[in-house]
């Protein structure tokens, strides 16, 4: 039966879970340093180590589901169809099932949730909900190891992991395995951008040239008005703009050989590549009307420095640079709506014109 093993699935299962606990600790225990490393500013934490944090996390809550899926077919599912629900009051068995059990669920879901659904939270209020998943996971990780080590195996005679014969070699290589990722990704890191200083100069340089842009493009609508800039100001910007293509290499004619989706999509994967932003999403609502959003821009953190009324009817540069490419591929114009901001990217709507 599915929730009835015989003693060596029992035994296989148990030993696979001990070490998905072990390893899984050591994957939230690598995120929690580099959100540490930022600690007085999430914005500033560069794309390599946003995108080792996806990963990690996602590896994290990848075991740490199927570890609750785990538990609950093999300890949860087989006390209630075997009338042994009293089981549940044994002093281990109740804070790993109760407390580490529902409890670190709800909170990792909670964490999970917002991660998903309210990005923009985990950069406002990252400091707060970053800890919530990584206590989450120490509660299940103590917990679980706690009740295998000094009750499920010293009562029911089972052999411990071969390679985690107690609970302090387990914990030693989470800690070493979540010390090794955390330098491994500061160590890529430092190989792409070199010193600290030299970063933070880089990334000064494109926030002052994001923030002009934005004071140009407020200056022109209060001198000419927001219809006059969409319709001749943004042309003339990009058809400026691609002349420069090539020197981020993109070859535009080569472009052209592609139908427009997989044009675009090309075109921003170069971005991508050349570390512009983690992520450029090109959605097409229509055969005339797209958008363009942009995840984790290397210059999103300006925003941070400006006030709301400040990006009223904006424009994000990453809609004019697509601007630039639909143009240069069909020789139409286009219309760009006002971008919606956020704190770590924008989103823009584009509409081909007769």
């Amino acid at each position: 039966m599915l929730f009835q093993q015989i003693p060596f699935e029992m035994l296989f299962l148990t030993h696979l879970m001990i070490y998905l606990s072990t390893f899984g600790f050591g994957f939230a225990i690598a995120n929690d340093l580099i959100g540490i490393s930022y600690i007085k500013n999430l914005n500033e934490m560069t794309l390599v180590e946003v995108k080792a944090h996806k990963i990690n996390g996602r590896t994290a809550g990848l075991i740490f589901y199927f570890l609750s899926a785990l538990c609950i077919i093999t300890a949860v599912i087989p006390r209630f169809l075997d009338n042994k629900v009293d089981e549940f009051f044994i002093t281990t068995i109740f804070w790993h099932t109760g407390f580490g059990g529902f409890i670190a669920f709800v909170l990792f879901s909670i964490k999970i949730y917002i991660a998903v659904f309210k990005k923009d939270l985990i950069y406002a209020k990252g400091k707060i909900i970053g800890p919530i998943g990584f206590i989450a996971w120490a509660i299940a990780y103590f917990t679980s190891n706690i009740d295998f080590y000094f009750y499920v195996a010293p009562t029911f005679s089972m052999p411990v992991p071969f390679l985690i014969p107690n609970y302090l070699i387990s914990l030693i290589i989470s800690v070493c395995l979540g010390g090794m990722l955390f330098a491994s990704i500061k160590a890529t890191k430092f190989k792409k951008y070199g010193t600290a200083d030299a970063k933070s100069s880089l990334h000064g340089v494109a926030m002052i040239l994001h923030g002009i842009t934005f004071g140009y493009e407020g200056s022109a609508k209060e001198l000419v008005g927001t219809p006059v800039l969409y319709k001749y100001v943004f042309p003339k910007t990009y058809q400026f703009l691609e002349r420069y293509a090539e020197k981020i290499g993109l070859n535009l004619e080569q472009l052209k050989k592609l139908n427009l989706n997989e044009a675009m999509d090309k075109a921003m994967e170069k971005f991508v590549e050349i570390g512009m932003a983690e992520k450029i999403k090109i959605e097409w609502l229509s055969d005339r009307e797209f958008t363009v959003e942009s995840i984790n821009c290397s210059t999103a953190v300006v925003r941070s420095y400006m006030d709301r009324n400040e990006l009223t009817n904006s424009i994000c540069p990453w809609a004019i640079l697509a601007a630039t490419i639909v143009n240069s591929l069909t020789g139409k114009d286009l219309e760009i709506n006002p971008s919606e901001f956020n704190t770590i990217g924008a989103k823009s709507q584009l509409r081909l014109m007769d």
